[in-house]
């Protein structure tokens, strides 16, 4: 069953303790393959959620950059973390062009920043939707977390309030 979940983070502080909460959480799962999408507008906290997520997963943040030019960076943990960047694809023929195993991971976590073109492509996978967005203009974010697959739904029913 479907779960959707939305949460108002007042800060980014929480805006990196939710991610990693959901990446600690990701990192118990037994089956720990997961495609997160996260959506939102510029400036609104996908690539600071994505440091929190690899953070709760054992990655040193520190090495967590946004892949706008190198469309793909794979940080090395316990279990590998693909980071996806599709801002600049136009189109899914794009990545069609790509072998599949470049840009999503098979043994870990895929997370996909701007995923609009890959959705097509995506059906398949165990997908966790994450979209954010900024109300304010501020710190403040709305954060709407989705997922149909059931150990994604119990992992987003049980994240902090």
């Amino acid at each position: 069953m479907a779960v959707c979940i939305t949460k108002t983070l007042r800060s980014l502080a929480h805006t990196e303790a939710l991610g990693r909460a959901l990446g600690e959480a990701l990192g118990r799962a037994a089956a720990g393959e997961a495609v997160i999408l996260l959506s939102g507008e510029l400036g609104s906290g996908k690539t600071t959620l994505a440091k929190a997520i690899c953070a709760g997963l054992g990655i040193d943040p520190r090495i967590v950059i946004s892949p706008t030019y190198t469309l793909v960076n794979i940080y090395p943990g316990p279990r590998p973390v693909y980071h996806v960047d599709l801002f600049r694809i136009e189109d899914s023929a794009a990545l069609l062009e790509m072998d599949r195993n470049d840009w999503i991971n098979a043994a870990g976590p895929t997370l996909i920043e701007w995923p609009g073109v890959a959705r097509p492509l995506l059906e398949d996978e165990p997908l966790l939707e994450i979209e954010l967005s900024a109300p304010d203009g501020g710190e403040t974010r709305e954060v709407v977390l989705r997922s149909a697959v059931p150990a994604h739904a119990a992992i987003l029913r049980a994240l902090p309030a």
